[in-house]
Order: C-alpha cells, then sequence, then structure tokens
C-alpha cells in the first residue's frame, strides 16, 4: 500500500513538474502568428550612411515640407492618441501586440519580444533593448516605418518611389512594394481570443472595389499627389511628382488643433450629396460613395456616420430632429460577433426617406453627415478609468472630450422645402466649426 503511494506521489509531482514546464516553454511568435506582418516589429535598424539617425526629426532636414506634414499626421500621433492609450491600459489588452502597430520600429521598443509563453499573447517572453530610443518612440509611426530597409549585409538603406536624383544616402526604388506597405497594418483580421479581434479590412475593401475604382491604391486619396521639390529648396533639386504625408483619414484627427490641417492635407469625404429633394409629404436624400475606394467608413469597426435632418421654422429655429447611423454594430461580450453591416461600399448609393412633421408646416430642412470615432458612453468611461492610463496622459484622459475629437461634421446641406433650393455649407467652414465641436 505504501508502495503504491508513493508511486502515486510520484506520478502527481512528475506531472505537476511536466505541467509547470509546459506553461513555461516558449513559442515563437512566428509559429503563434505565422505569416502575420503585425505579429513583430521591423527589425532593429542602423544608422543610415551619409545622413545618420533614422528618426523623422532628421529626414526633415531635407525633406522639409515632408516632414512637417508628417508632423500634422494621424500617423505622428499613433503612440499618444488619448483613445488607444486608455485601450492599452485595458487589462485584457496584449500591450506588446497592440504596439506592433503604433511604434512598429524595434528601435522605438524598450523589450525584445521573439517568443510567448505557452503561445499565449498575454505572456511575452521580454528582454531589454540595448539600443532602445526613447526619442524615436514618441515618433510613433515615424518615416523608418516605411522608408527604411535593411539589405542583405544588415545595413540600411532608403525604400523610395522614385529615384535619379543622387541622394545622400542609399536608395533602393520600388513603389508597388511602398505602397502595399499599408496593408500590413490597415488590412488584418484576427481573432485572438473570444472577445478581442482585430477587423481592419480596408485593404480587401479596395480590392472587392477595383472595378469601380480600378486605379487607386492607398496613396491616392491619403496621399494625394504634389509637384514639388522632394527637398528643400537651397538643395536646388528638380520638381517632380511628390505626394502629401499628412496621411489625412476620415477627418476627425487626433487633436483639435489639427482640425486646420485636415484639407490642406487632401481630405475630402468619401460621401458625396447626391440629391436631397421634396416630394410630396416626403424628404428624399441620396447619398453616394464618390471618392472613397472603400466601404465608408472603414477601420475601426466602432466608427460609424450619423445622418442627421433638422426641421426648421420660419424663423430658422430647429423644432424636430432625426438621425440615422451607418457603420457595424458589434457584440462585444461573452463572444465578439458583428451583429450588422450597413455601411456604403465604393460605388454604391443609399437613399434616405423622411415624412414631414404633420402639421408643423416646416420652412426648410438641415441635413448633416457626421462622422463619429468615439462615443460619448465610450468616452465617459475612458475618463472615469483614467488613472490606468500612463501618467502624461491622465490629466487629458480625464477630460475626454475637452482634450479628443471625437467627430467631425463632414457634409451639410440646408434645402429650402418652398423654393427648393439647396444651400451646401463650404467644407472649410465646416472645419473651422468642427475645431469647437466636443463629444459627439
Amino acid at each position: 500500500m505504501k508502495k503504491k503511494l508513493g508511486l502515486g506521489f510520484l506520478a502527481l509531482t512528475f506531472g505537476c513538474f511536466l505541467a509547470m514546464v509546459y506553461q513555461f516553454r516558449e513559442i515563437p511568435i512566428t509559429d503563434v502568428f505565422p505569416g502575420l506582418p503585425w505579429a513583430d516589429v521591423v527589425p532593429q535598424l542602423p544608422k543610415v550612411k551619409g545622413i545618420g539617425s533614422i528618426s523623422a526629426e532628421n529626414c526633415g532636414r531635407c525633406h522639409t515640407e515632408i516632414y512637417f506634414e508628417w508632423k500634422t499626421s494621424t500617423h505622428s500621433q499613433a503612440l499618444s492618441d488619448l483613445q488607444f492609450q486608455s485601450e492599452l491600459a485595458k487589462e485584457s489588452s496584449p500591450k506588446w501586440l497592440c504596439l506592433n502597430c503604433h511604434i512598429p520600429v524595434q528601435n522605438q521598443r524598450e523589450s525584445i519580444i521573439k517568443t510567448l509563453y505557452n503561445g499565449d499573447v498575454h505572456r511575452p517572453v521580454e528582454t531589454a533593448n540595448p539600443d532602445f530610443d526613447p526619442k524615436l518612440q514618441k515618433e510613433a509611426v515615424t518615416c523608418a516605418t516605411c522608408h527604411v530597409k535593411l539589405d542583405e549585409s544588415g545595413e540600411s538603406y532608403i525604400l523610395g518611389g522614385t529615384g535619379g536624383t543622387n541622394p545622400p544616402h542609399p536608395v533602393q526604388i520600388d513603389k508597388e512594394r511602398l505602397n502595399n506597405r499599408c496593408n500590413d497594418c490597415h488590412n488584418q483580421t484576427y481573432t485572438l481570443n473570444s472577445t478581442l479581434i482585430c477587423y481592419f479590412q480596408t485593404g480587401d475593401e479596395m480590392k472587392a472595389a477595383e472595378a469601380v475604382h480600378p486605379n487607386k491604391n492607398c496613396a491616392s486619396c491619403h496621399l494625394p499627389s504634389i509637384n514639388r521639390s522632394f527637398v528643400k529648396p537651397e538643395l536646388d533639386k528638380p520638381i517632380r511628382k511628390s505626394h502629401r504625408h499628412g496621411f489625412v483619414g476620415g477627418g476627425v484627427p487626433k487633436r483639435f488643433d489639427l482640425f486646420p490641417h485636415q484639407i490642406p492635407n487632401g481630405y475630402q469625404p468619401g460621401l458625396v450629396l447626391a440629391s436631397i429633394s421634396k416630394k410630396n409629404d416626403k424628404i428624399w436624400i441620396e447619398l453616394k460613395n464618390e471618392n472613397a475606394g472603400h466601404s465608408v467608413p472603414s477601420a475601426d469597426p466602432e466608427r460609424f456616420l450619423r445622418l442627421e435632418m433638422e426641421w426648421l421654422n420660419e424663423k430658422d429655429e430647429s423644432f424636430q430632429k432625426e438621425s440615422f447611423k451607418i457603420g457595424q454594430d458589434w457584440e462585444w461580450h461573452p463572444v465578439a460577433k458583428q451583429k450588422s453591416d450597413n455601411r456604403i461600399k465604393a460605388g454604391e448609393k443609399f437613399q434616405w426617406e423622411l415624412t414631414i412633421p404633420k402639421n408643423s408646416n416646416p420652412k426648410s430642412v438641415r441635413f448633416r453627415v457626421i462622422h463619429v470615432r468615439l462615443k460619448n458612453e465610450v468616452s465617459d468611461y475612458m475618463s472615469k478609468n483614467s488613472e490606468r492610463v500612463p501618467l502624461e496622459y491622465q490629466e487629458k484622459v480625464k477630460d475626454m472630450k475637452a482634450n479628443y475629437p471625437h467627430s467631425a461634421v463632414i457634409l451639410e446641406s440646408s434645402l429650402d422645402l418652398k423654393s427648393g433650393k439647396r444651400i451646401d455649407k463650404p467644407l472649410e467652414l465646416l472645419f473651422r466649426e468642427n475645431q469647437f465641436r466636443r463629444g459627439e
């Protein structure tokens, strides 16, 4: 009996030992996420021959205009984004993995992570990065993210789309490779667990729209073309086809002071108001996704468009308002799943029919399309839990509505119901007013 008990104890001990070893076995990231570019960072990048540091600030010594455009971009704000910092601070967040898109170069990371304990995304095996650059980290999605690569000997070179001007640094031209870089972060869908899903399908949406926009790629809208010298005038280089580097998105920047840069950086709504008209006791709205090569809205599944119609009396006072949502609806708990999706695909039209309120005799109507990036209820939750974010962001997160743009009016039009006259508010005026919007 004692012998059997002894053997049983040994077996239990050995089993516990094996379980412990199993829990701490290191699984390479490449095995956990095979073939997925966002699962690992850009390798450590040495200085570039002829120019030195890979920082955006250093690039800006010559590429002056491009550098200042980038500074106004969403890319430059990818780490300091208050919404991202709030999401990153959640206990459920696999921080190292989220940062792979927001600070994607190994030089920007305090730790080197190549394996996960037992393949668990919440248990990365971290070693200190001796070449960590805290200044470069603050640049977030910096020039090097797309433009600096390693050659076969491990030396840094610049990946460009146009050559022929004898730059002071090594350069290789591969426009297609450069254009495809966007999809590494902006076209990734993956289920990490039952409640945590990456869902960014902009690249797939564009591919599905090739028949509508056969010659469009990400750069067509988000890096619009401009004829200029790539570098500052005193370097006396030729005027060529260049691209703006403001990486303008859906018209809702990460800071209020960046609203004035949206239109100069190339923003235009994907949607156009094809028509607004009165027919008997109805108002008909027809929208068309004419400009975007993907669905609108795209990217973050919690973004949506709110259509608003206001009925105005003889004094131009609003006495009734109606709204409609265009976007995705998700259920996040207990299992994340998409419940509905009524977004407008590239080239498609959407109609909204409204009945004129009875016995009200409105003089006119005012129609708006509002791009909402962050809902008030989510923002309020973030503010209540501001103590979780790093100290440098806490004060701003405490009052998210005062410090973080939640939405922007991207279309506004009025229709006089008697004369049928339509007045569209200029985009420049809308964006001046958007600076003073607070909340959803």
